[in-house]
């Protein structure tokens, strides 16, 4: 698996209001904690959750999820962002 830089450009993403989920969108679009129906490009940040599909973040766990290495596997829309 390939490291991620927090600290330069993924923070930019991370802290990216346009790709905050909006809660409605989280629990009905995303199904968050509905195990293999889960969204794979959620992600927690300090901010709350936010969509990291349309970010460098995407390679790394679409490989996770090629090899079977995540519960949460479903790509359940377009992306935020």
């Amino acid at each position: 698996m390939q490291a991620i830089d927090l600290q330069g450009a993924m923070n930019e993403y991370l802290l990216d209001e346009k790709r905050k989920i909006p809660k409605a969108h989280l629990h009905t679009i995303c199904k968050f904690k509905q195990s293999q129906k889960t969204c794979r490009y959620i992600c927690l940040t300090v901010n709350g959750y936010v969509c990291v599909k349309k970010t460098p973040m995407k390679k790394v766990l679409d490989e996770r999820y090629i090899e079977k290495k995540m519960k949460a596997i479903s790509d359940n829309c377009e992306g935020l962002g």
